[in-house]
């Protein structure tokens, strides 16, 4: 049970580590949230997330689109990420409805 930064080029395998930690939280019977910086980028890995854990598995949260609330693994923007820490922070509820996660992923973009 450790936090874990992976900062590498892009092209890297970044997304490897992302994955193999998903399926870890998912074996945890655990949720976990996919940061993206870009909405563009959040809609891809969304996809992909639901082709390799299942489309029932997958929630998407961009500023404009919320797919499958509370779902094991939600693909959201950083931006959406930013207000739920905030709002937690604050006491205001938060997209999640004040599920506990145990896992983040960011993508590498906003380690740049």
């Amino acid at each position: 049970n450790h936090n874990v930064i992976v900062c590498a080029p892009t092209g890297a395998g970044k997304t490897v580590v992302g994955e193999m930690a998903l399926r870890i939280a998912l074996q945890r019977d655990t949720q976990a949230i996919y940061t993206t910086p870009l909405k563009a980028l959040s809609n891809q890995k969304f996809g992909e997330m639901r082709k390799i854990f299942g489309a029932d598995r997958v929630g998407l949260a961009t500023g404009d689109v919320s797919i499958r609330r509370g779902a094991d693994v939600t693909v959201m923007t950083t931006e959406v990420y930013r207000n739920i820490a905030w709002r937690a922070k604050t006491g205001v509820d938060s997209l999640l409805d004040g599920v506990d996660v145990d896992g983040i992923l960011v993508d590498a973009n906003m380690l740049e």
